[in-house]
């Protein structure tokens, strides 16, 4: 709110100088805004951190989330990839019903790969199989142009 300031020596020329001023006594107005200049400042310096930091956080771990039950069904017709228990010894696959040697499914699975819109495999593991031998079968998919890994499970029990 202005206020008005009186004057000083009560001739109103305000001052020592002699020169009266134009429409009377002097109003100044109070600094009680907020200054908002440090607040813009603090919010570039964030929306800065934020446009940095947020490709490092989606380069994270890629994780292909179980569907909802009441979901739709697959309408292309999806590759499957069995690693059995017997991997170990053999180092056999199936692809769909084929069973392969493993030192031929990068080019089975980019024959089978060629003319998909969707370039997606789903892993059907034992679980005999250990971690290594399933990234071993992953890192093939991957070179073969496979762009997501899905792993199925057994669903749980009902009770």
């Amino acid at each position: 709110m202005p206020k008005v300031q009186g004057h000083e020596n009560g001739n109103g020329n305000g001052g020592g100088s002699g020169r009266r001023r134009r429409g009377g006594p002097r109003v100044a107005t109070s600094l009680s805004e907020i200054n908002v200049v440090p607040l813009v400042d603090v919010m570039l310096v964030l929306l800065v951190i934020f446009m940095v930091t947020a490709p490092m956080m989606q380069q994270g771990m890629a994780v292909n989330l179980p569907q909802a039950r009441r979901a739709e069904p697959v309408s292309a017709q999806p590759i499957y990839v069995t690693v059995p228990a017997s991997f170990r010894r053999d180092r056999r696959l199936q692809i769909g019903d084929d069973t392969i040697p493993l030192s031929a499914l990068e080019e089975r699975v980019r024959q089978a790969l060629t003319g998909r819109e969707d370039r997606n495999v789903f892993v059907r593991a034992d679980a005999q199989v250990t971690m290594q031998e399933f990234m071993e079968v992953t890192d093939l998919l991957k070179d073969a142009g496979v762009q997501k890994v899905g792993v199925l499970t057994a669903p749980p029990p009902r009770r």
